[in-house]
């Protein structure tokens, strides 16, 4: 056939064609009812993972809805797909296929009774391939085509449309350095109106001008074209779900942009990966069914203001409603430098929120372990008498208890020559733990007895960082194991938040996934190993919600903030089953700003779902 032939099913040659109808894999697949409105999506999958996940989850009932193949360097193949558990006919899938192979399949499912809902064209080298669905159903008259230059593309709309056929799919693809054309055409049903040719500026004009007018983006599909890229895009006017629409994401965010939209309910319709001029992008359309499109923006816009009004690059927010996580989102960016969006997946340090891990792991010991809290931390037959001896000219740290450290009661006032506050954890410029403990002893006497309250003094004046860091070491001493060690193995584990971990002091020593780290003293004066159990953990909001859920019992409710440079962090577990985390990459002394907005966000939601993203 003519490259802007109409695809049809002659009667000749059918030997031939049953030969190459199964040169690559064939899959005809009965869908029973689906119970929930599950879905699953993979990308960046070579032909065998690709192979190997659709036969894993049409095993388990789901329906392809959509697939898109693309180079993923030195001319081998990848794929990106979207599965659905849900409702309907028979249907059938193919990838891989030559043109040739693709006519000879679309003639014989033809035959068959199937009808052609979707084609997506690609390139791995210079080889044009084809991935394609049908479905065993009737409908309205239809014509296909593929392998269109522009110009025979912009001719076949002309024409058809002037027949009464809509344009139902695009799929727009570059072999060599020449676009063309994949497309579907129905006779009849909605208003449409299509492009292609774009720019992304242009793109995203024509894509608010449409929604402006009450169209709903069918398919967005890139090429190359020139050397720079080009979108290709369909929208009808036709009701539906909410929806949202991403183009030209590239590879190294997709998965951010990916985890936001699905951590705020989105479920993909459509994913089309392509070749650009820079590298492999992602198109997406998502619909949500889930939230209200109002108290999404409402959540959106409260983040955003309070961002910038305190000059934040990025921030990742969580919310769990009755130990059920029900939203969580990244606002702004992990990385100046790359750009690249913070997701719900990004870990930040966490700074002083690591003070409730260490409360509650001391207690944990309390309950299963000779440790009380009424034990004696420095002196003869103490915790860490045997390690750290008593200075002769500071002998009351003998009185101190576990209980005083955790209430911030152990008499270390923050005191200098000037009768400003200090801590010894800052004032120290060593890097381990017995140096800054054996100097702290020496050079810190008590400002007050053990256990009291002096007059005068605030709350602020006697929190103790260096407190919570002696608690770190009767863990050590109690436990037998290095602190991080035995948090994660009786506490985060057990609670499925294993990866939260203690941070690296320098930018070089980043964990995978953990946020860049804004302020004159993010990478200089704060010392994540040496501050582990006052101020070293970094997670994720959402796995600070687990360790929550987990330890509720312990304290309940409960609120602590945490700052350091290029760490602003609140975790509140409120009365009503509320459980609320928000963490950013810089600083400015904005928790209370922090709290005040999860809570209004917590508050101002018209109707929280009843769901778990846990």
């Amino acid at each position: 056939m003519t490259p802007h032939s109409p695809v049809v099913s002659p009667t000749a040659k059918r030997s031939s064609l049953r030969r190459l109808l199964f040169a690559a894999t064939l899959f005809l697949v009965a869908s029973a009812p689906a119970l929930a409105a599950d879905w699953v999506a993979r990308h960046g999958l070579t032909p065998a993972q690709y192979q190997s996940a659709f036969e894993e989850f049409t095993g388990k009932g789901f329906r392809l809805v959509s697939v898109s193949g693309y180079d993923g360097g030195r001319g081998q193949a990848r794929y990106a797909a979207v599965w659905k558990k849900q409702a309907g006919p028979a249907w059938a899938a193919r990838h891989g296929m030559s043109a040739e192979q693709y006519q000879a399949a679309f003639n014989s499912f033809n035959q068959q009774g199937y009808r052609l809902t979707y084609v997506n064209g690609y390139a791995v080298g210079d080889t044009a391939q084809y991935a394609a669905i049908w479905t065993k159903t009737g409908g309205p008259a239809m014509a296909a085509r593929h392998g269109l230059t522009a110009a025979q593309y912009q001719a076949a709309v002309t024409e058809l449309s002037g027949q009464g056929y809509a344009l139902k799919h695009v799929s727009a693809y570059t072999v060599g350095n020449a676009p063309r054309f994949a497309a579907i055409f129905e006779k009849g049903g909605p208003a449409w109106v299509a492009r292609h040719g774009l720019t992304s500026a242009q793109y995203q004009a024509a894509f608010n001008e449409f929604t402006r007018q009450g169209y709903r983006l069918g398919v967005a599909s890139g090429y190359r074209d020139g050397g720079s890229d080009r979108y290709a895009a369909v929208w009808t006017k036709t009701g539906g779900p909410q929806w949202s629409a991403r183009h030209g994401t590239p590879a190294a965010h997709y998965q951010a942009v990916f985890d936001n939209h699905r951590y705020q309910s989105w479920e993909p319709d459509y994913v089309e990966a392509f070749n650009g001029a820079d590298g492999v992008r992602f198109n997406t359309i998502w619909r949500n069914t889930t939230f209200s499109a109002k108290d999404l923006k409402l959540i959106e816009d409260k983040a955003r203001a309070y961002m910038r009004a305190n000059d934040m690059p990025g921030l990742s927010i969580a919310v769990m409603r009755n130990d059920k996580l029900v939203y969580a989102a990244g606002f702004g960016v992990a990385d100046k430098d790359s750009g690249m969006p913070v997701s719900p997946m990004h870990r930040f340090r966490v700074a002083s929120v690591s003070k409730p891990i260490t409360h509650v792991a001391i207690v944990n010991l309390d309950n299963t372990t000779s440790l009380g809290l009424n034990d004696r931390v420095f002196g003869a037959n103490s915790i860490l008498g045997g390690t750290y001896a008593t200075p002769a000219s500071n002998p009351d740290i003998e009185d101190i208890t576990v209980d005083h450290l955790i209430r911030h009661r152990a008499g270390f006032r923050r005191i200098n020559s000037n009768g400003n506050g200090s801590d010894p954890m800052f004032a120290y410029t060593g890097t381990d733990h017995d140096g800054l403990i054996n100097w702290a002893l020496e050079n810190y006497p008590l400002g007050y007895t053990p256990g009291t309250t002096p007059a005068g003094l605030t709350g602020q004046d006697m929190y103790s960082n260096f407190g919570y860091c002696l608690l770190g070491r009767v863990i050590e001493a109690r436990s037998g194991k290095s602190y991080e060690a035995y948090v994660r193995d009786a506490l985060l584990k057990p609670a499925g938040a294993g990866d939260i971990v203690i941070g690296g002091d320098k930018l070089a020593d980043r964990k995978p996934g953990e946020v860049v780290y804004y302020g004159s003293g993010a990478y200089s004066s704060v010392k994540p190993q040496r501050f582990d159990s006052h101020g070293g953990w970094i997670a994720r909001p959402m796995d600070l919600l687990r360790f929550m859920r987990h330890t509720r019992g312990i304290l309940a409710p409960y609120y602590h903030n945490g700052e350091m440079s290029g760490t602003t962090a609140t975790y509140d577990q409120r009365a009503g089953g509320f459980g609320l985390v928000a963490v950013s990459n810089s600083n400015n002394g904005s928790t209370a700003q922090m709290k005040a907005m999860m809570d209004s966000i917590a508050d101002d939601v018209d109707n929280w779902p009843a769901i778990d993203l846990f």
